[in-house]
């Protein structure tokens, strides 16, 4: 299946819908019609290879709030053949520089307010800066695409070959480019249309950060292969989100969030007055649907579809399908179609019915692992098969349960944040003799950190010292809620930190109602 060429469906649509609005930015109010599409993509392309000397191969990273500009690259990189890196906006400048000089990025296209930022990454690691305007006035971007004739698909490449690196931090605190292949787009463009009933005629929204895979491919990218229409959001605008779902004409009919979202549009006075019967499908992922949640938005005629995926897998890999909401709940669903799964033991065995295991998946929509990291590459997976690192279990129907992570990661508002990347900046404050950080439950944001700190005793450290350093060095979303200082950590017998002893330590601080920081 790899050795397959690539389709460009840009191109494809431009042709056989050319009137057919692609795409909606929402904040500039600008859209653009699939022949407008393919045009400006071509003109981006050829920008990128005869002004910017991008080859098959090179990194063209971006650093951009959502927008149309952000697809339009992703769609140019194909047509190069470049590999396209979409950076965390919410990553403080060191992060940026570490992942830059980890893909080895020769340009970075970025919105007008991150220059300063980019100029010091630029300094640092050489590439090439090109301003993009969020407004679409004149800038470096718009510029370079009208002043270059489009390029026509590329001949050359197969489903095989990466197209895009999402970064992540592994348990390890590293960042680590997942390969994402252009089959893997597809497949998943594939079997999300066919679990959420996308169609021509389809309306989708994102809102999600589009350096995830959820904005990128939740609905955006299986939309633009079906030849719909994409509104691209800045930011998630509750207020604004919910205007879309129920105005009469053109109304939204798929979008994907975390259930903060659907809280804080649930929370709105106009809730109530909403009519949301244009919508099909609201999908959720990152944590399970609380049940008011589910009725209040049932109430309206619209039922949830609980998921489960993640960046390595598509990202989808089950669905729970909106009659089965209420009495399967707590599931993740049923496989998506061009998936395989397995819950396994920890000798890679299938374990009986019903009992818990690792979820490990295979099939055409699952990396084949990470950017310059061979052995990371090789310990994901296991007799063909990738191991998610999640517990999971079926039930008599087969339906899937998560059950709990292997690994320490938490998400916090839809954001996944690894400890030992947070440690890993605390340890280097002077005073931090050790440090472990681990979650505890939030009312609004699902699971935020706490971080446990034995400090020497000769060094003045506080907790607002330790939250202004953090905030600092790393993303807002991954810096502690709380900051806990002890005498010592908890230890096992092999000298590791016990995290369950300290997690009950947490819920014991967290039934106390311990005051954040």
């Amino acid at each position: 299946m790899t050795d397959i060429a690539i389709y460009d469906w840009i191109a494809s649509h431009a042709k056989s819908r050319p009137e057919r609005v692609a795409l909606v930015d929402d904040f500039s109010g600008r859209s653009f019609s699939y022949a407008e599409l393919d045009r400006r993509v071509g003109a981006l392309a050829a920008f990128m290879l005869d002004t910017l000397g991008i080859a098959a191969g090179d990194r063209v990273a971006t650093l951009g709030h959502n927008s149309t500009n952000i697809l339009e690259i992703q769609f140019a990189c194909m047509r190069v053949g470049a590999l396209f890196v979409p950076l965390n906006v919410r990553l403080a400048a060191p992060e940026l520089i570490e992942v830059i000089r980890d893909c080895g990025a020769r340009v970075v296209f970025h919105d007008c307010e991150f220059r300063a930022v980019v100029a010091d990454i630029a300094a640092a690691v050489g590439a090439t800066p090109v301003e993009m305007n969020e407004s679409g006035q004149a800038c470096a971007y718009e510029e370079a695409i009208a002043g270059h004739a489009p390029r026509g698909p590329r001949h050359g490449g197969t489903l095989g070959d990466t197209w895009t690196l999402i970064y992540t931090s592994g348990t390890t605190g590293r960042p680590k480019g997942v390969l994402i292949s252009y089959q893997m787009v597809l497949y998943h463009a594939v079997n999300y249309g066919f679990s959420t009933g996308l169609t021509p005629d389809s309306h989708g929204l994102t809102f999600l950060p589009m350096f995830h895979t959820s904005g990128l491919n939740l609905p955006a990218n299986p939309a633009l292969h079906a030849g719909a229409t994409v509104t691209v959001m800045r930011r998630f605008d509750p207020p604004r989100a919910l205007a879309l779902m129920g105005r009469k004409e053109s109304p939204v009919s798929h979008t994907f969030g975390v259930p903060a979202n659907y809280l804080f549009m649930r929370l709105l006075p106009e809730f109530a007055e909403a009519d949301l019967r244009g919508v099909r499908s609201l999908g959720v992922g990152g944590a399970p649907m609380p049940i008011p949640l589910l009725q209040a938005y049932a109430d309206k005629g619209v039922s949830m579809q609980q998921t489960f995926g993640m960046t390595e897998t598509g990202p989808t890999v089950t669905i729970l399908s909106a009659e089965r909401g209420f009495d399967k709940l707590g599931s993740a669903g049923l496989p998506i179609v061009h998936v395989e799964t397995l819950i396994a033991d920890k000798d890679g065995a299938a374990v009986a019915p019903g009992d818990i295991g690792e979820l490990c998946v295979r099939g055409p929509s699952i990396t084949t692992g990470y950017w310059n990291r061979p052995e990371e590459s090789r310990s994901a997976f296991r007799d063909g098969w990738f191991r998610t690192g999640d517990m999971a279990r079926q039930d008599e129907d087969g339906y899937f349960y998560i059950v709990d992570r292997s690994k320490n990661m938490y998400i916090s508002g839809g954001e996944n944040v690894y400890p030992a990347e947070v440690e890993r900046v605390i340890e280097k404050l002077a005073g931090v003799v050790e440090v472990a950080v681990v979650a505890e439950a939030d009312e609004k944001w699902g699971e935020v950190g706490r971080a446990y700190v034995v400090r020497d005793p000769s060094v003045a450290l506080t907790e607002d010292d330790i939250i202004r350093y953090c905030r600092a060095e790393i993303a807002g979303y991954k810096v502690p809620r709380y900051v806990s200082f002890i005498g010592a950590l908890p230890h096992n017998a092999t000298g590791k930190l016990d995290r369950l002893h300290l997690r009950k330590i947490a819920d014991k601080e967290s039934e106390n109602a311990c005051t954040p920081v």
